[in-house]
């Protein structure tokens, strides 16, 4: 049941399944060489983290992004991740840098990281899952968003030389930008994702 989970997971969170692609139980157990119960159970579970969702008690899809529902994904992100760095010291005795951030070739994968290590910082463990959570429902879009905005790239740059450098309240603010231009542009990001779109299947 956990590796289908997991095989299943990563599948959804790559963008193999185009928003709006109904999600089989049946047919997704062949491509995942499982019975149909495990999977079923997969998907359960995916949908209680809403990476996926119940569409209309009928069966599950991959979800349909609207502007709102990216206004409200950036806004959340961007207050769980400021949550995060609350009360951390600046650390000026570590002019090297704090640790050095492992580097990715895709911007997707690089905000992932960065996120994900703000979140195991925190003391609060409700608060790094939900990290978490966040930082795997937008992963599907995080392409959309390099391609939409072109300074995406240098904005994430900014914010892994000051998490690198201890400079929290700096990063602090570089993130609640981050966020907000995000938000700002949701209409253009909602619009790429109705292009990936296909019928259901």
């Amino acid at each position: 049941m956990e590796r289908v989970y997991l095989d299943l997971k990563a599948r959804i969170l790559s963008g193999a399944y185009p928003p709006g692609t109904r999600l089989e139980a049946v047919q997704l157990s062949r491509s995942l060489a499982a019975s149909a119960t495990p999977v079923r159970d997969a998907l359960y579970r995916l949908s209680g983290e809403r990476i996926i969702e119940s569409w209309h008690q009928e069966g599950f899809r991959q979800p349909f992004l609207s502007e709102a529902d990216l206004v409200d994904l950036y806004g959340w992100a961007g207050a769980l991740l400021s949550m995060a760095l609350k009360g951390r010291l600046p650390r000026p005795d570590l002019p090297g840098g704090l640790i050095e951030l492992a580097s990715y070739d895709s911007y997707p994968e690089s905000i992932e990281h960065l996120f994900r290590t703000i979140a195991i910082g925190s003391q609060n463990g409700e608060l790094r899952a939900a990290i978490v959570n966040i930082v795997e429902r937008s992963m599907t879009v995080r392409g959309i968003e390099a391609r939409v905005d072109e300074s995406a790239a240098d904005a994430l740059a900014a914010m892994s030389e000051d998490y690198r450098f201890g400079r929290w309240s700096a990063l602090r603010s570089k993130i609640t930008r981050f966020h907000r231009r995000r938000a700002s542009l949701a209409g253009r990001v909602a619009a790429e994702i109705r292009k990936r779109s296909e019928p259901l299947r």
